[in-house]
């Protein structure tokens, strides 16, 4: 299992309208995909205007999967249009579990 860590920087009040586009467009069109994120969240302290998304996968190849089969979606190109609107910079890392992520 390896999971990646999507972090967007916004525009200045810029999270409203992401999470409305996230919800209501995006997220929709992604799960036909197979893309579903494990977590989705806003900062409330820290670094503002920041979205974080959790996504993980079997391994890099279904990641490969899934991205390119949204990357062929006709519907991206409209999305990505209004997305970038708001989006200032993006950072994915992937993250892979060590033996000892699931101790209690």
């Amino acid at each position: 299992m390896i999971y990646e860590l999507r972090t967007y920087q916004l525009v200045v009040g810029g999270v409203p309208r992401y999470l409305d586009l996230a919800k209501n467009r995006l997220l929709p069109i992604l799960a036909e995909h197979g893309l579903k994120p494990v977590g989705f969240w806003y900062t409330e302290i820290g670094p503002l205007n920041e979205v974080v998304h959790l996504w993980a996968y079997a391994d890099l190849n279904e990641r490969t999967r899934a991205w390119k089969s949204w990357t062929s979606d006709p519907r991206r190109a409209e999305i990505g249009a209004e997305l970038r609107q708001v989006i200032v910079t993006q950072t994915n890392k992937i993250l892979t579990p060590t033996e000892f992520s699931a101790m209690k």
